[in-house]
């Protein structure tokens, strides 16, 4: 049966191989035996010299064996480049993953409890690892920060690629946003004080069934002075109501409500009363 020339190839390297580790090993054995016959010579000259020619031969064997199987090693290492280019194509979002966990530690750019927007997905911060955060996710409404019960595993590689919004919080509580708009049948802006305590109001049982939905139980800050109301006009003339206030996302729903009921009854009110 023919032998291929790759055979041969790596037949004849081997062969070189075999007898360069043999001629070295021989030139070993007769140097060694040289310094042995040489009664003039100590014991400490004859292992220094033992040493070094043993360390000289252990490289000439080495470049030997590089130039012999330089072909088979030039081979090798395109394999193994192509493998490690394919390897990193395949583990690409890992790789990101892995990057994005050391960007967001050596950043601080957030943690347990924060609340973040990441790639379209906002919500708050229970847990992260090596790969991904988990978030409870929050409504996408504009200014809305309430609950919609699902978690979601958001990955590190997003943080490349999407900016990343934090909000710190405080004793458990975030910013939430209220807008409405009315038709300008009354003056609203005259009604600014009024508008205020309504929220104030709505905001006021709330507050009473858990004291730690606006504020902690430690401080003495009244209600009115974590409340942002102003008001304002759209492109084509209408009134816009902003309500801003701190509260925990589980109690942003039913505050919202009673604001908004609160309000659209104190504005038919000034409408109806001319």
């Amino acid at each position: 049966m023919p032998v291929s020339l790759t055979q041969q190839i790596y037949n004849s390297d081997v062969l070189a191989s075999i007898a360069l580790v043999a001629i070295l090993s021989l030139l070993r054995f007769v140097v060694a035996r040289a310094l042995r016959r040489k009664e003039d010579l100590t014991q400490q000259v004859i292992r220094r010299w033992s040493a070094n020619v043993r360390n000289v031969l252990l490289l000439v064997g080495l470049i030997g064996l590089i130039m012999i199987w330089a072909p088979q090693l030039r081979t090798f290492a395109l394999s193994l480049t192509a493998f490690a280019v394919a390897m990193v194509v395949a583990m690409k979002e890992l790789i990101l993953c892995l990057s994005g966990s050391a960007l967001r530690t050596l950043t601080r750019a957030f943690s347990v409890g924060d609340y973040i927007e990441l790639g379209g997905i906002r919500g708050e911060v229970l847990d992260h690892n090596l790969i991904a955060t988990r978030l409870m996710e929050m409504d996408q409404r504009e200014g809305s920060l309430i609950l919609t019960g699902r978690e979601v595993i958001v990955p590190h590689s997003l943080l490349f690629g999407a900016p990343l919004r934090v909000e710190t919080a405080v004793t458990g509580k975030t910013c939430h946003t209220i807008l409405l708009t009315f038709e300008p049948h009354s003056n609203l802006f005259a009604a600014r004080s009024e508008i205020r305590d309504c929220v104030v109001s709505a905001l006021a049982p709330t507050v009473t069934a858990n004291t730690t939905g606006l504020r902690s139980a430690a401080t003495t800050t009244p209600i009115s002075n974590e409340i942002e109301v102003s008001l304002s006009t759209s492109d084509i003339g209408k009134y816009r109501i902003e309500v801003r206030f701190p509260i925990r996302p589980e109690l942003a729903r039913s505050a919202e409500q009673a604001i908004i009921c609160a309000i659209g009854n104190l504005v038919h009110n000034l409408r109806e009363s001319g």
